[in-house]
């Protein structure tokens, strides 16, 4: 419990401000929530390299004694496709489960904490249907008071796999984006940061991702970020002349969020994997010739705030307008800009064009219409 974590000298100089780990006497649990088809050994994507970089005990088999409160903890769960087959894949199944196992932990913890002043601190990471486990931690999770415990959520491009039509004619609630769309009753949410990468999958694979509602106390940070999905998560890339941008980007963005949350991360297994202060600087060069290119873009997106979605949207390099998004500009080193005009953007008033909508109700009127045609 002694133990001080501590950057190493070449961390310390990163671009990025208030990188600092230290013990802060809080007990601290990490979770890790894969994408539907991913595995988190074998490695398939960051949200698996990120687990083995935490420096913390493992207690995903259900380990509940026996481990000093001062220790770090970790929880990851494969995708809900790999562990409950088709149904999983198709409905997502088995990802309230995994909460289930979560808040199990968290009441262990919450057990031995009582009676002492140190709160429990909860890190969530998502991918994809990942991203809505997180969502229904924090429902899981919502009746613990703040004062015992904090819970951090990071949700990557959070898809509850339903069409926009589905969602708009789900007048019973029974979709997974009606279920994970709405977290501002979790007490103890206090920080969010959800990342949507900006290109389009074709509508038909049911990746339109969801934009969700939180409580008013709570720090909420949305970016989009370049890439498609989870190709804008691959954990090859990071490194060589030849670096995958979307994916280094988002490596470089998750890693500060988690040192900036408590997560103790392994910097000795990190710096053999990864020449982090080398990424910096081939992120940004790379940063500076993408934002000069003219590629519009739109996407569509559920939203809690709006019935016809909202919009993920990459704009035309315009007079002033430098960065792609946040991580660009805090690559750059330049302070933020209150309303400050990205490349990359969420326009909750652009709404997506509701074509699904409209052919259900066309299929409907000519239903209706077709048999009055044949009558005397």
């Amino acid at each position: 419990a002694d133990h001080k974590w501590q950057l190493p000298v070449a961390m310390a100089t990163d671009r990025e401000p208030f990188l600092q780990m230290r013990n802060d006497g809080n007990a601290h649990l990490t979770v890790f929530f894969e994408g539907t088809a991913n595995t988190i050994k074998p490695l398939t994507t960051q949200i698996g390299l990120f687990f083995t970089l935490t420096d913390a005990f493992d207690v995903t088999g259900g380990h509940l004694g026996g481990v000093a409160l001062g220790q770090p903890r970790k929880m990851a769960f494969d995708g809900c496709g790999v562990t409950d087959g088709l149904c999983g894949t198709l409905c997502a199944k088995g990802l309230r489960h995994q909460c289930g196992l979560v808040r199990r932990q968290v009441d262990n913890l919450l057990a031995e904490l009582q009676g002492q002043t140190q709160k429990l601190k909860v890190n969530a990471v998502g991918l994809s249907r990942g991203g809505i486990a997180c969502s229904y931690l924090a429902q899981v999770m919502s009746d613990i008071p703040a004062s015992r415990c904090e819970l951090s959520l990071l949700l990557f491009d959070p898809v509850p796999g339903d069409l926009l039509t589905v969602a708009q004619l789900d007048l019973l609630g029974l979709t997974n984006t009606f279920a994970s769309k709405d977290l501002s009753n979790c007490l103890c949410l206090s920080r969010v940061l959800a990342l949507y990468p900006y290109e389009p999958l074709p509508a038909i694979l049911c990746h339109a991702p969801v934009l969700c509602r939180y409580p008013t106390h709570c720090m909420v940070e949305e970016e989009v970020t370049l890439g498609c999905h989870q190709g804008a998560l691959m954990a090859y890339g990071l490194q060589g002349p030849h670096i995958d941008l979307p994916s280094s980007l988002c490596f470089l963005r998750i890693r500060r969020w988690l040192i900036e949350c408590g997560t103790p991360l392994d910097h000795r297994h990190l710096d053999c994997t990864v020449s982090v202060r080398n990424l910096e600087e081939q992120c940004l060069q790379r940063c500076n010739a993408e934002a000069k290119k003219v590629r519009p873009s739109s996407r569509c997106s559920h939203s809690a705030f709006s019935y016809w979605g909202a919009s993920i949207v990459r704009n035309r390099p315009d007079r002033g307008v430098q960065y792609l998004n946040e991580q660009h500009r805090l690559l750059a080193g330049v302070a933020q800009v209150e309303d400050e005009k990205l490349l990359l953007e969420i326009r909750s008033d652009r709404t997506p064009f509701p074509s699904g909508l409209l052919c259900c109700l066309a299929f409907i009127a000519v239903l209706l219409v077709f048999p009055l045609l044949f009558q005397g």
